[in-house]
């Protein structure tokens, strides 16, 4: 009996292989936990010694890595961030690329049906390498490399139209009655289509194409940025100016009345366009649903599903009171990252229900086998196993911000100030007809800044 009983612990176990004991019995949320606290704290130097370094081959890995690189992104070390962001870039191409993937796919696939999700390789969503590309395009900015920016933010675009071109997953009616139970999330999801369409990444690329005197790419990006945030007003009086511009039919919504406060700026001015990230993106929690399933004997039993959900709290901006020169700022949101993240959660779902009713089955015939061979000390020990290895799969990148927004103004040429509540002030110039960039990063006592002429 005591054989029997190794080899099916042994068999349990054997799908463990890519991940650590910690990540199959604990969330990766609670892991991540104290490293957002240092970050709020404003101690990076703390966050990025907390953060566990993972091998190529763990099932974090790349997650890791993205976790890395923004760390060493708000630690204002860009050389080791833009490092980061390429290899976890080139990692991700050669797993798409690679024919071997398939077969290492399908074996944590059967992994997972023993365990869950958690022992699957970890793939970044679009949305996160949408932020992925524009990050890598911002470190460029600030080392006034126009040219790679550009080539980063073509990539970012990239993933947002192939994921256009991504199908449904059909459910059956097991799944149905589980997702019927699990959160809608509704308020955090908003209005938004779908999980990876991003303005913030066409804005920034519009902008971009805009300081290299590429005005018809601009234009075109200013206006995908609008199909997605319609009500955003800086986003309109941008795509305003370069249709006149350009001499461009208007063929897109706008608001009538701040349509006819729309003119050309003066050639003597410059402009300043503000973008404010705020706040961490929430971790994702764990959400229970208890089912009826019918056992192998014809019994039916309810049995406790443990899935990843988001609290359905929208996140409120807590950085306020900007001025320049005096004159109040008012921001107008490009992007809730997550609003992104609930949705491709949700879309997510029906492939996760499926993967966690297969384990169901699988680990009840596991029990049933233990229970046989090894009599009710096997049977204790399966159940005990089980329970201790249905963990949700609670990962995502944790440390994107949680809201982007946009201001932008003109401005007379000449030292200009920006004052910010309880931070210093931050001195900047503006050019006759140039554009001039301020980033800033806002996590509760964490604050960070950017100043770049484009």
């Amino acid at each position: 009996m005591l054989r029997s009983l190794v080899f099916c612990v042994c068999l349990m176990l054997a799908g463990c292989s890519t991940i650590s004991f910690n990540n199959l019995f604990n969330d990766y949320a609670s892991e991540v936990a104290p490293i957002r606290s240092a970050i709020k704290n404003n101690n990076l130097n703390k966050a990025q010694q907390l953060i566990s370094k993972r091998a190529h081959g763990h099932a974090n890995y790349l997650l890791n890595l993205l976790e890395q690189a923004r760390l060493a992104d708000l630690n204002n070390d860009s050389q080791q961030a833009k490092a980061l962001y390429e290899r976890i870039y080139q990692q991700v191409q050669l797993d798409n690329q690679s024919a071997k993937l398939q077969l290492s796919t399908a074996v944590e696939q059967s992994n997972a049906l023993l365990t869950n999700d958690s022992s699957i390789a970890y793939t970044p969503p679009r949305y996160e390498m949408s932020m992925l590309h524009s990050y890598k395009a911002l470190n460029y900015i600030y080392d006034n490399n126009l040219e790679a920016a550009l080539v980063e933010i073509r990539r970012a675009n990239q993933v947002q139209k192939k994921a256009l071109q991504d199908n449904q997953t059909q459910i059956n009616e097991t799944q149905t009655l589980a997702q019927s139970h699990y959160p809608a999330m509704d308020e955090l999801i908003g209005n938004i289509k779908n999980g990876f369409q991003n303005a913030f990444t066409y804005y920034l690329s519009a902008l971009l194409y805009q300081a290299n005197k590429q005005y018809d790419d601009a234009y075109i990006d200013y206006k995908k940025a609008l199909e997605i945030m319609p009500n955003n007003q800086f986003i309109q009086q941008d795509l305003q100016r370069l249709a006149k511009r350009q001499n461009f039919d208007i063929d897109f919504p706008v608001d009538q009345q701040s349509a006819k406060q729309i003119s050309e700026l003066p050639p003597e001015q410059g402009e300043v366009i503000i973008i404010l990230e705020q706040g961490l993106v929430p971790s994702q929690v764990e959400f229970k649903i208890r089912l009826p399933i019918n056992t192998s004997s014809g019994d039916a039993r309810f049995y406790s599903l443990a899935l990843p959900a988001y609290n359905d709290m929208p996140y409120s901006t807590t950085l306020n009171n900007l001025m320049i020169d005096q004159q109040p700022l008012q921001f107008s949101p490009l992007v809730n990252i997550e609003s992104l993240a609930a949705k491709t959660l949700k879309d997510e779902m029906p492939s996760k229900l499926s993967r966690q009713l297969l384990r169901l089955y699988s680990k009840e015939k596991l029990r049933e086998e233990i229970a046989r061979s090894a009599g009710n000390v096997g049977n204790i020990i399966a159940n005990i196993y089980n329970l201790a290895s249905e963990q949700a799969d609670t990962r995502s990148w944790n440390t994107l911000p949680n809201k982007i927004s946009v201001a932008r103004y003109p401005l007379t040429p000449g030292i200009h100030s920006l004052n910010i509540i309880n931070q210093s002030k931050i001195n900047f110039s503006v050019s006759k007809q140039g554009l001039t960039l301020i980033y800033l990063t806002s996590i509760n006592h964490y604050f960070n800044y950017h100043v770049v002429k484009l």
